[in-house]
């Protein structure tokens, strides 16, 4: 059954919300993105147009491979060079900066955007609002069972609220942060399933078209024309060598993105079906989000910096490991 319109646009709403709370409230960046206009009307749009043009030109050239999943992740990482400016000139003081590269803040910010602001909200929105598992089935097999099982939601509930309470400011900001946002996801998830009562579609059916595609790509580029300049272009090294640099990773994860895609045309996956946590589970997981984020910053106390330090060394490796099975994996 071929979607209304109208779903369409609700499905690609939702897949831009879930992406902007598991980016910018899991890492307390923006704590309430739903609820001030930049957030609406830059943040949201921004990671709503990123994860769905990726995520379309995987499917126009076959299913979803775990290698394909990292590269284009990683596109969407690099938006923190020329919007945010993050990979030149971090907001705090860079662990280690070379040719006007923070080297560490890198790894951090790839691995962030592709795993929270890319893979997980897709996972959760093909598992929660349709009838495929296209993309469990492109995972390595700890990967899948991680992402199909109650535990791993819980745990990644758990890493949420431990690092936003890490940049949060007091446990009530915290757990209006948990209310308020973890509220928003419920109610417009409840709204899709009252919408869509009776049909199952696929993940496949939901995404652009044509002509809704290259709309979105227009947009992606007036939302970085805009972007760029507007936040603290004073930060833009000179283009030899920090520019420079940034420019040969594009073109690096577009090569191998493009080798991704290649392989992903002759892949025809598992006929089996991944199973998938319930959503009463996956509510589950949002309370204990909710609930752990003031207690979390009322009983971190002093271990904040070793925890932060731990959990971004943490990303940083799972990063570096994904890439490089991502990069085996293009080479097979």
């Amino acid at each position: 059954m071929s979607p209304p319109r109208r779903h369409k646009l609700f499905f690609w709403v939702l897949l831009a919300a879930y992406s902007t709370f598991f980016a910018e409230v899991f890492a307390g960046s923006d704590m309430f993105p739903f609820f001030h206009l930049p957030g609406l009307l830059f943040e949201v749009p921004l990671y709503g147009l990123h994860l769905l043009v990726l995520i379309t030109l995987i499917y126009r050239h076959g299913r979803p491979r775990f290698a394909a999943l990292v590269f284009a992740g990683a596109f969407v990482g690099l938006y923190e060079a020329y919007i945010t400016k993050m990979v030149w000139q971090p907001t705090w003081d860079a662990f280690l900066v070379v040719a006007d590269i923070a080297v560490v803040e890198v790894f951090v910010l790839l691995g962030w955007h592709t795993w929270l602001s890319f893979v997980t909200p897709l996972m959760l929105g093909e598992g929660l609002l349709t009838a495929s598992r296209d993309l469990l089935q492109g995972l390595p097999p700890r990967l899948r069972r991680f992402y199909g099982s109650r535990l791993g939601w819980l745990a990644l509930a758990v890493f949420g609220a431990l690092f936003q309470s890490i940049n949060s400011p007091d446990p009530w900001h915290s757990l209006l942060s948990g209310v308020g946002n973890v509220g928003v996801l419920v109610a417009l998830t409840l709204l899709w399933k009252r919408a869509t009562r009776h049909r199952h579609y696929a993940l496949a059916d939901l995404l652009p078209g044509r002509r809704a595609f290259w709309g979105m790509v227009l947009g992606l580029a007036v939302l970085y024309g805009l972007m760029t300049p507007a936040i603290t272009p004073e930060r833009i090294p000179p283009v030899w060598p920090g520019q420079v640099i940034v420019w040969g990773m594009y073109a690096v994860f577009a090569f191998l993105f493009v080798r991704a895609l290649r392989q992903a045309a002759r892949w025809r996956g598992s006929t089996a079906s991944p199973s998938f946590p319930s959503a009463r589970a996956l509510l589950g997981a949002g309370l204990v989000f909710t609930v752990l984020l003031p207690g979390g910053k009322i009983l971190l106390g002093h271990a904040v910096a070793p925890i932060l330090v731990a959990g971004w060394l943490a990303v940083a490796l799972f990063e570096t490991w994904a890439v490089l099975r991502a990069v085996r994996e293009v080479r097979s």
